[in-house]
């Protein structure tokens, strides 16, 4: 039900009784007297000046058509015979304007009017004639059903109005219902991409993980077990040195050689053991200045080799988020790498920096002049305790690049590398979004 606004206005009946008009708020129906005769505009307004109508007077169509210009009226009472411009003449030109196009007109004249005239009045918009003498209930019957009928058409259009209004305001609310409808079906579908990336990280974890395991049982098989049979084998050959009484140069290589076989196994359960550790520990995600950790690297590298020569080039303010320790040992792993490759050359040349990736992706790089490596080998980079050169051109465990490969891949990132023989090798990287890892 829609409610607009009412109030009751008085208005005689044409029997003379009262009645009470339930009309719009701010509406007020008038009526329109037009006539040359002064005399006969006090008679008209009198009879209806009971009606609770706004009277408005005219002397010519001149002043009707200025008056129609200003308001609406529910009723013009339009005398034919007027000097200049008659009733008839008035009564087109109010036709012809919009406004006032469809407003009652009812003739007022004194004479009889043929057929003739009262087809051409009727033509020109005239709903009705009242001839002198008036009757005052018939004039007053017929005024008070065009105000009726003004007071309905203004009803209609308010109501039209006020629906138009809630269509806009229910059009709104639909409109931004659905938006917010798709917003959240886009928050959806972006939760089930983040949901797949996440699944997709961890998966690839996890199957790093499992190489990793599989690289340690291999260690524990044969690379752990190699240092333990030197030991076994030198002891028992120092044994029977001792035995036979003869402390010869022999027994102090044999020892000296069980001594390199303890080291190094200590060594390799030291690199075990952090692998170990950098897959079980909680990240701690915060800010972390790549720059300044490579700097602070880089620096303990030349202080205890004072006298290489050796050219940095370090970008400036390279931030990212992620686990500072973890993220240390990677820069001391791929930076302790390129410092260690380029030992043989005259001048070390070491970079750490960053470039754009496919997608805009951040990509980090660490590049050397040094060794470098043949890229045929390069699946074996980043597993434990492989080695493209041997212990005795480069000291080392094969956790390292593991261990990197590790921590990046926690970070939700990747890790590869080029190179070639002599002529120096790039490893890049690069980090994710924070992942969720189990607690």
């Amino acid at each position: 039900m829609i409610d607009i606004p009412k109030i009751e206005i008085p208005a005689l009946r044409a029997d003379g009784t009262t009645q009470r008009i339930v009309a719009p708020v701010g509406e007020r129906g008038g009526v329109l007297i037009v006539d040359d005769t002064p005399s006969k505009l006090v008679a008209l307004g009198a009879i209806v000046s009971g009606m609770a109508l706004e009277i408005v007077t005219a002397t010519s169509g001149e002043q009707a058509l200025r008056q129609l210009l200003k308001r609406d009226f529910a009723v013009i009472l339009l005398d034919v015979n007027m000097p200049m411009m008659d009733g008839f003449e008035t009564a087109k030109l109010i036709r012809s304007r919009p406004r006032s196009a469809n407003t009652p007109i009812i003739f007022v004249t004194a004479e009889a009017k043929s057929e003739a005239e009262h087809s051409s009045g009727y033509t020109l918009g005239a709903v009705d004639f009242i001839y002198s003498p008036i009757i005052p209930d018939i004039l007053r019957a017929k005024v008070q059903v065009f105000v009726n009928l003004f007071y309905l058409h203004r009803q209609v259009l308010l109501q039209n109005e006020h629906l138009e209004s809630l269509v806009e305001q229910r059009t709104a609310a639909l409109t931004e219902e659905i938006t917010e409808r798709e917003q959240a079906q886009e928050e959806i579908l972006r939760l089930n991409a983040s949901l797949e990336e996440r699944v997709q990280q961890r998966t690839a974890q996890l199957h790093a993980a499992n190489q990793e395991l599989e690289a340690f049982s291999y260690s524990v098989s044969h690379d752990l077990r190699a240092p333990l049979s030197a030991i076994n084998g030198y002891s028992n050959l120092l044994g029977k040195e001792i035995a036979a009484g003869a402390a010869s140069e022999r027994s102090k290589h044999y020892l000296a050689r069980i001594r390199a076989g303890a080291v190094q196994m200590g060594e390799l359960i030291d690199a075990l053991l952090s692998l170990a550790q950098v897959s079980r520990t909680g990240l701690r995600w915060e800010s972390v200045d790549l720059s300044t950790l490579a700097q602070t690297v880089l620096n303990g590298y030349q202080e205890r080799e004072l006298g290489r020569v050796v050219q940095l080039d370090i970008q400036p303010e390279l931030v990212v988020e992620g686990d500072p320790r973890l993220l240390l040992e990677v820069l001391d792993n791929l930076l302790g790498n390129a410092w260690k490759f380029s030992a043989k050359q005259a001048r070390s040349e070491i970079t750490f920096g960053h470039e754009k990736g496919s997608a805009d992706e951040t990509v980090y790089l660490v590049r050397d002049n040094g060794a470098g490596f043949d890229m045929a080998y390069s699946e074996k980079l980043f597993g434990a305790f492989q080695r493209l050169h041997t212990a005795a051109e480069f000291s080392g465990t094969g956790i390292g690049l593991a261990t990197v490969h590790r921590i990046v891949m926690r970070h939700g990132g990747r890790v590869w590398a080029e190179s070639a023989p002599g002529r120096g090798a790039t490893f890049y990287f690069t980090l994710g979004n924070r992942l969720m890892e189990p607690g």
